[in-house]
């Protein structure tokens, strides 16, 4: 039973690992047939990508992210739709909390 079940699970992964495969070809065999102003598109918007993600990153700093921060109960709320995401850590001193408390503090 066990051979059986081994070699249909071999099967469907070498299937995956074809489709896979195939798929890079595909991707590959299309990134040569490019001729260079089709490269520079793709490097300009490479580029504005980067710029974009930059600009995000600073954003991000600006607002206090990747810093931990206590916030007042009434400020809580305008923190939190200052920003597109935020981690919220509510704090009791027991033990569940105190580990956790540690890591964000770089203990």
């Amino acid at each position: 039973m066990d051979g059986v079940i081994g070699q249909i699970l071999e099967k469907q992964v070498l299937s995956a690992a074809k489709a896979v495969e195939d798929k890079l070809d595909e991707q590959i065999a299309a990134l040569e047939r490019l001729d260079p102003d089709d490269i520079e598109a793709l490097r300009e918007r490479r580029i504005l990508q980067m710029r974009r993600a930059a600009e995000r990153r600073a954003k991000w700093r600006a607002l206090g992210h990747g810093e931990y921060t206590e916030v007042p109960e009434k400020e809580f709320f305008s923190a939190a739709k200052a920003s597109e995401r935020m981690v919220c850590h509510f704090y009791r001193d027991n033990w569940p909390c105190k580990p956790a408390h540690s890591q964000m503090l770089g203990v």
